[in-house]
């Protein structure tokens, strides 16, 4: 059978996770179940016929189920991991690149996991309101290239790119995911990238507006920390740069980014 006939055989519910895992790389069996929720009428009945969904794409060998402690990611519990394997990819794209999803490390694994959390977090929020859409850009397809002070080429590496629009706003977004692995000096170096390529004033002729750089952050400690040495920097503008939680991001999608600077200008 070729890959079209597969295709062809696969129910819109199997594609759609066949899709998601194309796009997000891993994804757990809770946000899988989440992602598909709108076509069920219960979460149990969206976790119920999602698992069945892929038991099946596991049997005709288009997933594979990585069964791994992944640290950082639910308390570093053991989890049920999915993603494509070749044949998998294949079906979708027509493509034979090999994947090799067991040899990712278990750092790029957690990664990558909250990439897709944060994915999974602005779609919940958007479906909550009326009138409201989001567009997605994964990386590389989110990543920048703009000639350095020196003539060299820089290129900025955003986890993702969000845009949120309404009948009355567009909001957009670099975020970067933070796993509270890095120095400080790190994140300032990168948010100083993100400075250097705002002057170059690229991003504003294309879209109109630079992008909020937002990092999300797994806790409050971490929150605190990277937000007192943002702040602490001269030449960093407040209003490039926002560091959230996960659970403040329903609240950005609603409010924008100006729903944590009022706030912060209140205080």
């Amino acid at each position: 059978m070729t890959s079209f006939q597969v295709e062809a055989s696969l129910s819109a519910n199997r594609l759609e996770l066949l899709e998601l895992l194309r796009v997000h790389r891993f994804a757990t069996s809770s946000q899988l179940t989440r992602f598909a929720r709108p076509r069920y009428g219960s979460a149990n009945s969206a976790r119920r016929q999602t698992l069945r969904h892929l038991a099946a794409l596991e049997d005709d060998r288009l997933v594979l189920r990585l069964e791994r402690r992944v640290g950082g990611w639910r308390g570093g519990s053991q989890v049920s991991v999915w993603s494509l394997t070749t044949a998998g990819l294949r079906t979708l794209t027509g493509t034979r690149r090999r994947q090799r999803p067991q040899a990712v490390s278990t750092t790029f694994l957690a990664h990558t996991l909250a990439t897709t959390e944060v994915c999974l977090v602005l779609t919940e929020s958007v479906r909550a309101l009326d009138g409201t859409g989001l567009e997605l850009v994964q990386e590389p397809d989110c990543w920048r290239r703009f000639p350095g002070a020196s003539g060299e080429v820089v290129t900025l590496r955003p986890d993702l790119a969000a845009t949120v629009t309404a009948p009355d706003f567009t909001d957009r977004y670099f975020l970067e995911v933070d796993q509270a692995t890095e120095n400080p000096a790190r994140i300032l170096t990168t948010t100083r990238r993100y400075l250097a390529y705002r002057a170059t004033g690229r991003e504003q002729e294309a879209a109109g507006i630079f992008p909020a750089l937002v990092w999300i952050v797994p806790n409050l400690k971490r929150q605190e920390q990277l937000t007192r040495h943002l702040r602490a920097q001269p030449d960093i503008p407040r209003n490039l740069w926002l560091v959230l939680t996960l659970p403040q991001l329903p609240q950005l999608v609603r409010g924008g980014p100006e729903a944590f600077t009022d706030a912060e200008d209140h205080a």
